[in-house]
């Protein structure tokens, strides 16, 4: 074999060739990851890659909080941040007997997760609203 040779195992990509987002079909770069424009995870490797995969799983949660579509997406972050908020509430009850750092703790955990589960809930039911008048 010849150092000249190049034998890749990728095909060869034209000069304008672009990827696709399936999400948003926003034209990126081949060797892209993630979408430049939504963020959505594009091919396998950010899926796989331990770094990108983290990525692509806030890309899901964000995905399920801004737009949820069926209300089982909806019990589903209930479920998820509801036990959050629950854990909160029990820390910042106990933090009486404990110290300020539990209580500190426990309110961030609350409020993020009560802000988590007002946004899903309004989103889900203010897109609900908007289909109806939508359909009349």
């Amino acid at each position: 074999m010849s150092p000249d040779s190049d034998q890749t195992s990728e095909p060869a990509v034209e000069a304008g060739e672009k990827q696709l987002c399936t999400s948003c079909l926003f034209p990126n770069e081949p060797s892209a990851h993630f979408c430049a424009k939504c963020g959505a995870p594009i091919n396998s490797y950010s899926a796989i890659a331990p770094f990108e995969s983290a990525f692509a799983q806030g890309y899901v949660v964000r995905q399920a909080a801004a737009r949820p579509k069926n209300l089982i997406v909806l019990v589903g972050i209930w479920f998820i941040f509801g036990c959050v908020a629950l854990s909160g509430f029990t820390l910042v009850m106990s933090s009486r007997y404990t110290s300020y750092r539990d209580f500190a703790i426990g309110t961030f955990m609350l409020l993020i997760s009560l802000a988590i589960l007002w946004k899903t809930s309004w989103n889900y039911f203010n897109k609900k609203r908007h289909d109806k008048k939508g359909d009349v």
